[in-house]
């Protein structure tokens, strides 16, 4: 009950509904194979989108995961659905992905918000400084402290689509 998800359902009341379909080892590119994920999506008013960890982790490459974020933002939108779009978390990145990991980024908040109805930056509340962003100062997942504040800056952001 620390995490993101649980501390907006909190501040959003028993009027909205809450479904985090990201854990668990979530990807985009399952995401963007248009099964149970996507369906499932089209069942709410809003949805905010936040995927990339895994994605970069376990498949590596920085362009399939544009494509992916991509078709998945365009599918919701076509389905009538509100889109708010975050940029994928630090996560104490290696080397090795750090480039990936600032080109999806940049890809995100330069050209697919333009696709999005909002764009939620959680890299400046989540990173440990702006010279090395990818660098998580909440831990890799982001501990209670962590989730209550990227909660707390997102809320503003979130409530403006409701």
């Amino acid at each position: 009950y620390t995490h993101v998800a649980a501390h907006v359902q909190e501040a959003l009341g028993e009027n909205c509904a809450v479904w985090n379909l990201g854990l668990g080892f979530g990807r985009a590119h399952d995401a963007a194979l248009d099964g149970g994920w996507l369906y499932k999506a089209r069942q709410n008013d809003v949805m905010c989108v936040c995927y990339g960890v895994n994605d970069l982790f376990q498949l590596g490459d920085a362009e399939l995961l544009k494509r992916d974020l991509t078709y998945i933002v365009r599918t919701l939108k076509q389905s009538g659905r509100k889109v708010l779009l975050q940029t994928v978390p630090p996560f104490d990145y290696a080397p090795e992905f750090r480039d990936r990991w600032l080109s999806v980024n940049e890809y995100i908040k330069n050209e697919l918000v333009k696709q999005a109805d909002a764009m939620f930056d959680n890299v400046p509340m989540l990173s440990r400084s702006e010279n090395e962003p990818w660098l998580s100062c909440y831990g890799s997942h982001p501990n209670a402290e962590g989730n209550a504040a990227w909660a707390e800056k997102l809320l503003p952001t979130l409530k403006k689509l409701l």
